[in-house]
């Protein structure tokens, strides 16, 4: 069975026919009927998803937290809301989550040794590869450390509070293990997973029967009996340990040497699991006795829906057999999904099966829920994006409105002529089309693509190319020669512009410049034609103005030879080359004549762009001399007032915020370099970063700026937090695999 990808013409409209309250407690009997397409849909999926989640926040934000933080409910909800955040286009989910791990300062629950109180840490280890901060994990790796020394040698027999030193109850095996299992991955110490596999097969040996191929809850239960006589077998009991199992093997390495055996248990539970779904399509609290339970249970259901979705993804369940049970499944937790996104028919916090109403909801239900969700959106996907893209954000950055660059001939080489020809590329999540930009480099045939999108913290985005027109895109990049301006070299984007001068402008002394100047904006829109056309930029005239002085200086990031304490300024360039220019990007090179830089001829080509939604350029400077290697210098002119400066040589950034200039505001000027640059400094004109050119090999920083009226970017700390991040995109790109 596949699920095809048909895109819901109105999500509100198909959800407000979808939502709707259960009449009651009792299932109907009724023949299931198959959920329709859309509801199978990644759009439809994620929708459900966000508003489950949405709910879940506003009822914590109204009523408070139930239990600690650190509760094993709340962990797992936080899995659920991990699993959220790497598919939705919203950071907020993430943002959450790193605030629950800042409000804990990144500990674990108080009882040390009890499971439930180091779920958590799932969380922690979870995030600390995308943000890398030791913080994160430093606590827990601690108590993990001793929970690898402890002998591990007690029996779990459910007495002397065994549960607060090893996994006695079979819930333990989704608090324990995958916490062991992210952390090991996490840091890459085998340590944790093996001692997660050692204690696994601890409980097991105890806890599973082997007959039933069920766990037990806990010793409690070995003997007791349902009112039909069956064994006790709770459904979120081994919910739980289903749930564990996925997360467990997704942090074992393919070639681990008993992956085989946690494997073959995975598949017996999922068959005996896929054999005992009710006809309402949950699993009841009690796995074999579901008549002395006849409600709906979603935190059990919304596990195994997990597990077996994970099964199918992962190629150890096959889908002729699991996806039948799979989309049933889906479709009684969404039917039990109320109108403002609250989860029903939770089973309360227990040990044993127990009833569930319409109006029982709880975090770890929601955890489920989304765990689920996310998993059908990956298959989804992967039925309905052959041969595309998927873009994915190794890092804790938002990265809003960013620009990728693929090669031509890597991203239409799956593409037959057709598409080739003409062609829109639609992010598969969204259903929303992707604006994208040809680059020539001048020449007459595209060299690669430009790709903006949007992609939150440790996110991804699927993109599929599409034969047919795309949509217009509007302008955010465009520069220009201004002969009409003294030969002004001018460009812009949806954030700042720019202009380097030309010879014309040396004929007039008073006003000669060598360095790059900056035109503040708070418009989107494109500027230059218009403000040189009505030239008084000078002035603002509700878009911004041109208000940075030059002079003979380095301007706002420019680059020269440098040496004796002397930076050689060539004079302004002689000629221009525009390569592309819009919608997303604007290219061109400014070349220069021969000049002396002490006793060395020089001459200098400078390629510039500047991308849509980018406060910073791109500069690459390639020199030509006799010799192996140049002195440069990058500086930003300083002002006679004090100004906020940062000089980070460990991460390349050297960022200054201008005095206030009277009612025209405040300029942040800023510099990035791809590593670090030991030597920067500042001296009665500029602040400097030092570095060394070779002849005719590209020399490649970021310069830029932002205007506090423009209302993005509003002091000197948000001016040079913007710094470091850049800083960051550069050494972590978002990653690009074509299928």
């Amino acid at each position: 069975m596949k699920m095809k990808n048909i895109i819901a013409g109105s999500l509100l409209g198909l959800s407000a026919l979808h939502f709707g309250p259960d009449a009651g407690a009792v299932p109907q009997q009724t023949a299931i009927v198959a959920p329709s397409l859309n509801a199978l849909s990644a759009q439809f999926i994620r929708a459900y998803m966000e508003r489950v989640a949405n709910w879940q926040w506003q009822s914590i934000e109204r009523k408070g937290w139930a239990n600690p933080q650190t509760n094993w409910t709340n962990g797992a909800m936080y899995a659920g809301m991990m699993a959220l955040s790497q598919v939705t286009d919203n950071p907020f989910f993430i943002q959450r989550l790193i605030q629950v791990g800042k409000d804990n300062n990144w500990n674990t629950g108080p009882d040390r040794f009890f499971a439930d109180e180091y779920c958590i840490g799932q969380l922690y280890a979870q995030l600390y590869p995308y943000y890398r901060d030791p913080v994160m994990i430093d606590k827990f790796r601690k108590l993990a450390d001793s929970i690898v020394a402890a002998p591990h040698t007690e029996p779990l027999d459910w007495k002397n509070g065994i549960h607060h030193r090893e996994w006695a109850w079979c819930d333990a095996l989704f608090m324990g293990p995958p916490a062991l299992g992210y952390l090991s991955a996490a840091t890459g110490d085998p340590r944790y997973l093996e001692t997660a596999d050692k204690l696994w097969w601890k409980t097991t040996d105890f806890l599973f029967d082997k007959n039933d191929s069920l766990y037990y809850r806990d010793a409690r239960y070995f003997d007791q009996k349902e009112k039909n006589g069956a064994k006790v077998f709770w459904s979120r009991g081994n919910g739980w340990v289903m749930g564990g199992l996925a997360r467990l093997l997704d942090n074992m390495p393919a070639n681990y040497a008993n992956r085989a055996r946690f494997v073959d248990l995975f598949k017996k539970m999922a068959y005996r699991i896929a054999a005992l779904q009710t006809a309402d399509g949950t699993w009841h609290a009690s796995l074999l006795d579901p008549d002395s339970y006849p409600s709906k249970e979603t935190s059990g259901t919304g596990f195994y829906v997990y597990a077996l979705m994970w099964g199918v993804n992962n190629g150890i369940l096959p889908e002729k057999d699991f996806l039948p049970v799979i989309h049933k499944g889906w479709q009684a937790l969404t039917d039990c999904v109320q109108p403002d996104g609250k989860l029903g028919f939770v089973q309360v916090v227990a040990a044993a099966p127990g009833k569930a109403t319409a109006d029982d909801s709880e975090v770890y239900g929601v955890g489920a829920f989304l765990l689920a969700g996310a998993e059908l959106i990956k298959y989804n996907l992967q039925q309905n994006s052959p041969g595309d893209i998927t873009i994915t954000n190794p890092t804790g950055l938002n990265r809003e409105g960013e620009i990728v660059e693929i090669p031509y001939d890597q991203f239409t080489a799956k593409l037959n002529k057709d598409t080739r020809k003409s062609f829109k590329v639609m992010d598969l999540l969204s259903d929303q089309e992707v604006p994208y930009q040809l680059i020539y480099d001048g020449g007459k045939t595209p060299k690669a693509v430009l790709l903006q999108v949007s992609v939150t913290p440790a996110g991804s985005r699927q993109l599929a190319v599409k034969a047919g027109t795309p949509a217009a895109v509007t302008p955010k990049a465009y520069g220009r020669f201004v002969p009409e301006r003294k030969d002004d070299y001018a460009w812009e984007n949806d954030r700042m512009a720019y202009r380097m001068y030309g010879p014309a402008l040396e004929k007039t002394p008073k006003e000669m410049a060598y360095g790059i100047d900056v035109w503040a904006k708070r418009t989107t829109d494109m500027v230059i034609d218009t403000w040189y056309k009505l030239d008084n930029y000078h002035h603002d005239n509700g878009q911004g103005l041109d208000y940075y002085s030059v002079g003979l200086t380095l301007g706002a990031g420019d680059i020269a030879p440098y040496g004796k304490d002397t930076i050689y300024f060539p004079k302004n360039y002689r000629q221009w080359k525009r390569l592309d220019n819009g919608p997303l990007r604007t290219v061109f090179a400014l070349t220069y004549d021969t000049w002396q830089a002490g006793n060395i001829p020089v001459s200098v080509t400078k390629t510039i762009s500047l991308d849509a939604g980018s406060q910073l350029n791109k500069m690459q400077v390639q020199y030509s001399f006799k010799g192996d290697q140049l002195p440069v210098v990058t500086g930003i002119v300083k002002r006679k007032d004090p100004g906020a400066v940062l000089l980070d040589e460990k991460n390349g950034v050297m960022g200054y915020w201008e005095p206030q200039h009277g009612e025209d505001g405040t300029l942040g000027i800023g510099c990035v370099f791809p590593a670090s640059v030991p030597g920067m400094k500042t001296d009665n004109v500029h602040l400097l970063s030092p570095g060394i050119a070779h002849s005719q090999q590209p020399y490649v920083y970021y310069f830029g700026a932002a205007w506090n009226k423009g209302g993005r970017i509003t002091n000197a700390e948000e001016w040079f937090k913007y710094l470091e991040a850049f800083s960051q995109r550069v050494r972590e790109p978002l990653k690009v695999t074509i299928q």
